[in-house]
């Protein structure tokens, strides 16, 4: 099933809390809202997020919450995401490193 995912700063903001999605390229992605059709929910009439909206594309797997602290900079936020990218690359790089040992042993 896909998955289609925007941000906006406001409701992230306001709620308090994003998700963190991996993207079809396995690129993490912060979301405040997804939907299964590619029609953005916020846009629906009784939706108070209808501006400064980003559609940040379609979405492989969710990874986690992540809780907005009033006063914390975006950048850090960023950093949190890019942190979580370098971590899947090792850790798929150590997977991949114990399978090539395994085939040399056998």
């Amino acid at each position: 099933m896909t998955i289609y995912g925007w941000y906006s700063e406001e409701a992230f903001k306001t709620n308090k809390i994003g998700y963190i999605y991996s993207d079809i390229n396995g690129i993490s992605k912060l979301c405040t809202i997804v939907s299964d059709e590619n029609i953005c929910p916020y846009y629906q009439p009784l939706n108070i997020f209808r501006e400064n909206i980003k559609f940040v594309g379609e979405l492989n797997k969710f990874i986690c919450p992540i809780h907005y602290r009033e006063g914390e900079e975006l950048e850090k936020i960023e950093q949190i995401i890019k942190d979580y990218n370098t971590f899947e690359m090792i850790k798929i790089s150590d997977n991949n490193r114990s399978k090539r040992k395994d085939n040399l042993r056998s």
